[in-house]
C-alpha cells in the first residue's frame, strides 16, 4: 500500500477517542509519537499503568500478578517480571508448533 498516504495522526487520535467513548479499555494510536495514545490506563481507577513512547516503556505500574499497583484491579493481558529496560530493539519470539 505504498501508493496510499499515511493516516494522519489526528485521525488516529479521533478514532481512539471514539473507541474509548464506546467502552473499549485498551485502544492505542500506534505508529505515531503519541504518549497519551500509547499509554495503557487501568479501567478501574484510570491511572496510567504502562506509559509508552513508541517502543520505550517510560513507566510500568502493573504487578507480576497482572494487577494495577494503585487499586489492585485486574489488567487484561499476560505479564511477567522483566529486569532489563525495554526499548526499540528486536526481541526473539519462540513460536510453539500447534497441532490442528
Amino acid at each position: 500500500m505504498t501508493d496510499v498516504p499515511a493516516t494522519p495522526a489526528a485521525t488516529l487520535t479521533r478514532a481512539r477517542a471514539i473507541a474509548l467513548g464506546h467502552g473499549l479499555h485498551y485502544v492505542y494510536t500506534g505508529n505515531v509519537h503519541d504518549t497519551e495514545g500509547d499509554t495503557t490506563f487501568c479501567p478501574h481507577c484510570a491511572n496510567a499503568v504502562i506509559v509508552r513512547d513508541w517502543y520505550n516503556i517510560l513507566n510500568y505500574r502493573i504487578g507480576d500478578d497482572g494487577r494495577c499497583r494503585e487499586c489492585g484491579g485486574a489488567i487484561a493481558g499476560r505479564y511477567q517480571h522483566f529486569d532489563k529496560a525495554f526499548g526499540a530493539r528486536r526481541i526473539p519470539v519462540r513460536m510453539a508448533a500447534t497441532s490442528a
